[in-house]
């Protein structure tokens, strides 16, 4: 059997241990029906993922590629980039998620939680990030005001004074103490 994908092809010639049992596993492609939304707006998606099937104890269970596959499935119905999309337009560019960040006035936290997948980024984002896949909108946001700037720091000097009033402060009054009126 000839795999579809390169994702395929990378469970087909390896062999998988069971997470149960320590046993033989075999991979096989299954589509998986799953719930996104809730309420009246819950739809069923549809994905082919891969599922381990022990030979020995007959567990069968699904890893991290069928959650990447889920997200990704999530992604598409939204209309929304993939992580890998994100990722794949950022290094088009040959630029770091700092210096993508930079230019894309995103911050470098947001730009690591889409291309892990760990979050679906908004429709405004969504829209920006298309818009900075086309390499001549990319370089006028690398033009535009505030990009390649040094970003702000907001670090206050704090006093000997005041770092020890903080010490010394407490809600409670110590023994002995009396409350200002």
């Amino acid at each position: 059997m000839k795999p579809a994908t390169l994702r395929e092809a990378k469970y087909m010639d390896s062999s998988h241990i069971c997470d149960f049992c320590g046993g033989r596993t075999e991979v096989r492609q299954e589509e998986l029906v799953f719930t996104y939304g809730a309420g009246d707006e819950a739809v069923d998606l549809r994905v082919i993922v891969p599922v381990f099937h022990c030979l020995d104890c007959d567990e069968a269970y699904m890893g991290e590629e069928a959650e990447i596959l889920r997200h990704e499935a999530v992604c598409k119905y939204l209309g929304r980039l993939t992580p890998a999309e994100i990722k794949a337009i950022r290094e088009k560019y040959g630029r770091t998620q700092e210096q993508f960040a930079e230019v894309s006035g995103f911050g470098v936290a947001s730009i690591k939680r889409w291309e892990n997948g760990n979050q679906i980024q908004n429709v405004s984002a969504d829209r920006l990030l298309q818009f900075l896949a086309d390499e001549r909108n990319y370089r006028r946001a690398q033009m535009m005001p505030g990009s390649n700037r040094p970003r702000p720091t907001f670090r206050t000097e704090i006093s000997d004074r005041t770092s020890q009033e903080a010490a010394e402060f407490s809600l409670r009054p110590v023994a002995n103490q009396k409350l200002a009126a």
